[in-house]
């Protein structure tokens, strides 16, 4: 996965950058369908703002958060993140169980269907 920092109106120092990396890398531990993540931080009036974008085969993801400290704003911005990721992961899970077309028959029991067979 390729991971993309930014930092608008200040400088990143190499913890930040490195708590970011690791964050994000534990993302593709929960779905390992993302092909790119794209950080970025910017501070204004002393309020910093954190994005996260992900890329993967099929979909987009976007989250962002705002606090005074940039590791909370980025912590926010993960949280959202991580459950959208979650919630794609049990949509996609679902959805690769079920076959399309196929309804399960109604019918209870094998007397009942006896039944049916010889009304028709």
């Amino acid at each position: 996965m390729r991971i993309e920092i930014t930092a608008r109106s200040f400088d990143l120092s190499s913890s930040m950058k490195d708590y970011i990396e690791k964050r994000v890398n534990k993302l593709k531990r929960y779905f390992n369908r993302v092909m790119e993540s794209h950080v970025i931080l910017t501070m204004e009036r002393f309020i910093y703002r954190s994005e996260i974008t992900l890329h993967g085969n099929g979909f987009n993801l976007f989250a962002e958060a705002k606090a005074e400290d940039p590791y909370v704003a980025f912590d926010g911005a993960y949280s959202k993140m991580e459950r959208q990721v979650r919630r794609l992961k049990e949509k996609v899970r679902k959805r690769k169980g079920r076959k399309a077309g196929f309804q399960a028959p109604e019918i209870e029991t094998e007397e009942e269907a006896i039944e049916e067979y010889e009304e028709s």
